[in-house]
């Protein structure tokens, strides 16, 4: 079966990268938008019982671009594609997985129930927040950059991993395991009457140590700032934060580096820190 990636102008980088990985045709996308803010998508490639993977981004505007997606997922399946998949490497909505209060969507099964309804065969995303979330969406992938990472952290003598939290140790435990060093995490506590937040280790000593904090995501900045004061204070040789998504809202990035030595991102957003390519991480079987 043929395959075609389609991809757009948020996704030039990885489109044609992607389609070499796989052996596919990349063809891009027409897409403009009305004066009154409506898109017009047109897909012109001939995609007649082809295996057609969409290669997109959707952030920023996270809801303009699901719109996006659901137009092109009608516009292929019109066109007759035998089977369609998208590689959204970062996926909005994702951190509401759960009510966590009453009257709450489940933001994320909203999303995904979404495109399965619309035809989608199989999803590429990149380190979701909880990769649970993808549990009982068959072909629903979520793929791990941590061996990608490990090839990229060169340079530091003597490597540690640390979690800012138990949410992320998983991803510790596996970006330290391609790296054959030890991990922990960090137990997070406020104090009910000042508000103030602290931070204890489990069980490492990072004194003399290269410290690499990871999570899935950086936003505000504010969880990472004050693991590595903590960090410092134990003292820890250098700070290394790995985030696969850098949003990096308001006052972040001019925080953070005052409080770390270095910044690693992927491409699945773009901006100064994007170090990672994650179409890497699709492959020709994929």
């Amino acid at each position: 079966m043929q395959r075609i990636v389609l991809y757009d102008e948020f996704s030039r980088d990885l489109g044609p990268n992607v389609a070499s990985r796989i052996g596919a045709e990349a063809r891009e996308i027409t897409r403009k938008v009305f004066p009154d803010g409506e898109q017009y998508i047109r897909v012109e490639a001939n995609v007649k019982g082809s295996d057609v993977l969409y290669v997109t981004r959707l952030y920023p505007n996270q809801d303009q671009g699901l719109i996006r997606v659901m137009l092109l997922l009608d516009a292929v399946k019109g066109l007759g594609a035998a089977r369609v998949g998208l590689f959204i490497p970062y996926m909005p909505y994702a951190r509401q997985d759960r009510r966590f209060l009453e009257g709450e969507p489940i933001s994320i099964n909203v999303i995904l129930n979404v495109l399965k309804g619309l035809g989608v065969d199989y999803l590429y995303v990149v380190d979701i927040h909880k990769p649970q979330s993808l549990e009982g969406y068959p072909g629903f992938i979520n793929l791990k950059p941590f061996k990608l990472y490990a090839e990229g952290l060169g340079g530091l003598s003597k490597p540690v991993v640390i979690s800012p939290d138990l949410g992320s140790l998983w991803r510790a435990e596996e970006l330290a395991k391609a790296l054959g060093v030890e991990y922990d995490y960090l137990e997070k506590h406020r104090d009910r009457y000042s508000g103030e937040v602290s931070f204890t280790l489990r069980n490492l000593n990072v004194k003399g140590k290269d410290v690499v904090i990871i999570d899935d995501i950086i936003s505000t900045g504010g969880t990472i700032i004050g693991a590595a004061g903590m960090l410092r204070s134990m003292g820890a040789t250098s700070i290394n934060v790995i985030a696969t998504h850098c949003i990096m809202i308001g006052d972040a990035e001019a925080k953070l580096t005052k409080a770390v030595d270095k910044i690693h991102c992927s491409n699945s957003i773009l901006g100064k820190y994007s170090q990672f390519d994650v179409s890497q991480l699709i492959t020709s079987n994929g």
